[in-house]
């Protein structure tokens, strides 16, 4: 779409409202760097994505992010993307690490996670897996509570209803897309489950192991927590 044709952005509405956070160095160090328009929004894509996994393993495959529909959209095909993340690799802002033996290619944020996972990997103790990881993928329009529930965990009976629209309006609509998302790839098609996902996520905040993990700066505070899932 032609810049004139383009529909000018409605601002942000509340349910929108979730941050991602990104390093203070991506703006003082890392932005200037950047000349190419598409490697920026490939990499702050990348922030958003790594805001959206969880567990201790958090890293990126280009697979999953070509199986994102929004973002192929966005860069025209895997091969743009896959052109793109090459860039922020030779930029320094991603790393990557090729896992012979599993015949994958894995790529971290360049901080103390990236830093010590890529350590693991050249050791030969990696143990990270992507089975019981759930897509993390843009959306245009959400679907709501109701749609998720029945899509993935089964029948709404007048009593979940109720139960689903007082949790449509404690967490923010993100937050129940993903832990349904997590719930389904562990197999747990239970509202209870789903739950106990955003009540922790409400008390410890979610991504706040995520901060404390990226406090210090020497990589091998981080190297045990390469060497298995949770």
């Amino acid at each position: 779409m032609a810049p004139e044709e383009s529909i000018p952005f409605k601002g942000f509405q509340q349910e929108d409202l979730e941050l991602i956070r990104i390093p203070e160095a991506f703006f003082t160090q890392l932005l200037p760097l950047i000349e190419k328009p598409d490697e920026l929004r490939l990499l702050l894509y990348l922030f958003w994505h790594l805001e959206h996994q969880t567990g201790k393993v958090r890293y990126f495959r280009l697979p999953e992010m070509a199986a994102d529909p929004v973002l192929t959209e966005w860069f025209g095909g895997i091969t743009k993307i896959a052109r793109c993340l090459e860039g922020l690799v030779t930029l320094g802002a991603i790393l990557k690490a090729d896992l012979a033996w599993l015949n994958e290619t894995y790529y971290f944020i360049n901080g103390p996670q990236g830093r010590a996972a890529v350590q693991v990997i050249a050791a030969g103790e990696w143990q990270g897996s992507s089975a019981d990881r759930p897509p993390a993928h843009l959306a245009g329009t959400r679907p709501n509570i109701f749609t998720l529930y029945e899509e993935n965990i089964g029948p709404i009976t007048p009593m979940m209803a109720e139960i689903l629209k007082a949790d449509e309006a404690e967490y923010p609509a993100c937050w129940i897309e993903d832990a349904i998302r997590i719930a389904v790839a562990r197999n747990a098609r239970n509202w209870k489950y789903v739950q106990a996902i955003l009540a922790r996520w409400q008390k410890e905040g979610r991504g706040n192991e995520q901060n404390q993990r990226d406090n210090p700066q020497d990589p091998g505070n981080y190297r045990e927590s390469w060497l298995g899932n949770d």
